[in-house]
């Protein structure tokens, strides 16, 4: 009776551990900024994003690939190439609300070595965002 009543205290406490630590991560992908959510406005069309988004550049502040999901959404994998070091990678995804203005939302999902926060400064996804879709920060 007692390893049986041990067994669901210890499942118990487990369940709210993880129970907290997903919590954590949803609080920390609704926060603003880098490492959670960062909005961007612009004036050009919908349909203008998308085909400079298919333009890449060398002028570019990252190389990046982007890949339409089943709901809709897109990934984007932002990579910064070091010179003689390895590259920084980090991914995003990316969503279009079309409007009045373009709303471009990205969201911190994870570096590509597992960091749990955006190596990339936020002045970089601004210069990045303001280059590829004359787009501002608003959040």
């Amino acid at each position: 009776m007692n390893a049986v009543f041990s067994i669901l205290l210890l499942a118990a406490i487990l369940g709210f551990i993880v129970f907290l630590l997903s919590k954590k991560d949803q609080n920390r992908r609704s926060q603003y900024g880098p490492s959670g959510l960062s909005e961007f406005r612009t004036d050009l069309p919908l349909d203008d994003c998308f085909d400079r988004l298919d333009q890449h550049s060398p002028d570019d502040v990252f190389a990046y690939e982007c890949r339409r999901e089943n709901d809709g959404g897109f990934t984007l994998h932002l990579t910064l190439h070091q010179p003689t070091q390895q590259p920084l990678d980090t991914l995003y995804t990316l969503r279009f609300d079309p409007g009045r203005q373009t709303i471009v939302t990205l969201i911190f999902i994870r570096e590509a070595f597992g960091y749990k926060e955006p190596l990339f400064q936020s002045a970089m996804l601004d210069e990045f965002m303001l280059r590829k879709f004359d787009a501002r920060r608003t959040k």
